[in-house]
């Protein structure tokens, strides 16, 4: 069962937290996809996730904010403002991460895909690396695997300072639910992000001819901050504006000993809003590394 979506974007990204991955050329939008890239062209469940599902946590005890203050420019206002820098920073250090104690875990899989189902077993170290054993079929292996690597970029803990030392931040408009617009500029990229209670609920960026909208639709709540269970990602011709893809990614969390582990992942593509194609992934006897 092919796959007939009009565009697939390659990323090479570093394993780090929000947004700091490389960008490559957009390849053919008319391009036929082979099976299990609905897979690997999920960067809507993943990699563009990593500016979603790492910034925002409903942080205990911290300061809402109000829009209206928010857009206040006025430098001789009484109101004390926060700036687009300091948003966006509460935000990022609201994320659900691992701590450094996180001692890795391993367990069962099984991929679907169409009529398809692979089964093997996964470890993912404390050092963050990852391996699948088991699963014969090397394509759905790698799925498999870059699926887990891309899951790990969310749940690496990296310093604001050290992950945006060079970039600078704006404040844009609020909508009418009260979202704050911040836009982020680097050297070399730039971003346009929503934010609302302190969690990050949109990201834009352009990537090579594409323009690429996440949104966020539902999220786990945890102790520890939130998880976005629920998100889709839409991509979009740059000068046309014609939707060439829409995915749509809900994970589900549970927690075993003192983290939040996925145990399942499914994964659906869309064409003129119906559901094309599918994957899922499902992990049981899930036991941290001792």
């Amino acid at each position: 069962m092919d796959v007939l979506l009009k565009s697939r974007i390659k990323l090479n990204y570093q394993t780090e937290v929000i947004a700091n991955y490389d960008r490559e050329q957009l390849q053919d939008p008319m391009k036929k996809h082979s099976k299990h890239q609905i897979w690997q062209l999920g960067f809507s469940s993943t990699i563009v996730l990593v500016s979603l599902n790492s910034l925002g946590i409903q942080a205990i005890a911290q300061p809402t904010y109000d829009s209206h203050v928010l857009l206040s420019q006025n430098a001789n206002s009484s109101t004390p403002n926060l700036s687009a820098l300091e948003i966006f920073r509460q935000a990022y250090e609201n994320r659900y991460t691992w701590n450094p104690q996180f001692p890795g875990y391993t367990a069962a899989v099984e991929f679907k895909y169409g009529q398809e189902t692979h089964k093997g077993n996964i470890r993912v170290n404390s050092d963050m690396s990852v391996e699948v054993t088991g699963i014969s079929n090397e394509q759905a292996r790698q799925n498999v695997e870059n699926s887990l690597r891309m899951m790990v970029v969310h749940r690496r803990r990296v310093p604001f300072e050290q992950e945006h030392n060079n970039k600078t931040f704006k404040l844009g408009a609020t909508d009418n639910n009260g979202a704050v617009e911040i836009f982020e500029q680097g050297e070399k990229t730039e971003a346009k992000y929503k934010i609302s209670n302190r969690q990050l609920i949109q990201v834009n960026r352009t990537l090579g001819n594409s323009a690429v909208t996440v949104d966020t639709l539902d999220t786990k709540n945890t102790p520890e901050g939130y998880l976005a269970t629920h998100y889709r990602t839409t991509s979009r011709q740059l000068q046309t504006k014609q939707i060439v893809g829409e995915e749509e990614s809900e994970d589900t969390y549970n927690k075993i000993g003192d983290y939040y582990l996925l145990q399942k992942q499914v994964l659906r593509a869309f064409q003129g809003g119906k559901v094309i194609d599918s994957a899922e992934l499902n992990f049981s006897d899930i036991k941290l590394n001792s």
